[in-house]
């Protein structure tokens, strides 16, 4: 049905001759390399910056002591820490070892990326303050500890939760993905079509290869059966219509490196 529905969306945008850059989306970069900003907190408790000028607020606002500066005398903060350790430890080298014929490995990465996020636990945002997409992808994930007590899911849970928080880019490329998750078919093959489509939307080659990474991965880590019954279950605990892209997150998402209406055009 989405994608029947995609079909139809398609060609009444072109019959119409509307074209994504008609779409409306920030408009301060076009002009200025900075502008004004104030901190503030939108109806669902989350923090937000309201930008001068611009028609919505946006989702989130950038704490550069997470993204800037050194930790460790390496030259970035700890979330391009985090983000660093979980590409190379739990893709990169797992992509290698797949090519050798070798197991993956995943216990040991994640402990490592998880003393990380150790160091940052007085910056990770409460429940209540994380974005309406992210509180249900966190509701989610506690809803399947409950089920399953003697299996710790919760450090996973405040990673991930924190990585989509605090990185837009991340965020709404989840978020994109969150009308191809709401198919009625097994999640698995669910996930592997979305992350397909992401493929197609991303605009930057390296991107790409980024995204083909994460699939053949995730394959073979979703092969466990454990893994999987609680990916599944997972899966169908969250409500994928509060996760997916709102107006004004694809207001500020149209800018970037992405083609963020690949359900309304034919790029």
């Amino acid at each position: 049905m989405y994608f029947i529905k995609r079909w139809f969306k398609r060609k009444i945008y072109k019959l119409l001759g509307i074209t994504p850059d008609k779409m409306s989306m920030t408009k301060y970069y076009k002009t200025k390399e900075t502008q004004e900003a104030c901190i503030t907190t939108n109806k669902d408790g989350a923090q937000v910056m309201r930008i001068k000028g611009e028609d919505y607020d946006f989702p989130g606002f950038p704490r550069s002591h997470l993204l800037f500066g050194t930790w460790k005398d390496r030259p970035f903060g700890q979330l391009a820490v985090l983000k660093h350790e979980i590409k190379n430890q739990i893709f990169n080298d797992n992509w290698a070892r797949i090519e050798r014929g070798e197991p993956i490995k995943i216990r040991e990465p994640l402990q490592n990326a998880y003393e990380i996020l150790d160091t940052m636990r007085y910056d990770i945002v409460p429940r209540e303050k994380l974005f309406i997409s992210v509180r249900e992808i966190y509701d989610a994930f506690t809803r399947v500890q409950e089920k399953h007590p003697e299996i710790k899911i919760l450090q996973f849970r405040d990673m991930l939760c924190f990585i989509l928080q605090e990185d837009d880019s991340y965020r709404f490329r989840v978020q994109f993905l969150a009308p191809i998750f709401s198919i009625v078919r097994s999640p698995v093959k669910n996930l592997m079509v979305a992350l397909q489509e992401l493929e197609y939307a991303e605009v930057v080659d390296d991107m790409k290869e980024r995204i083909r990474l994460l699939r053949r991965v995730l394959w073979v880590v979703l092969m466990n059966k454990k893994i999987k019954q609680l990916f599944e279950e997972f899966f169908k605990e969250v409500n994928w219509k509060k996760v997916k892209l709102s107006k004004a997150d694809k207001y500020h998402f149209r800018p970037k490196w992405f083609k963020a209406d690949w359900d309304l055009f034919e790029y």
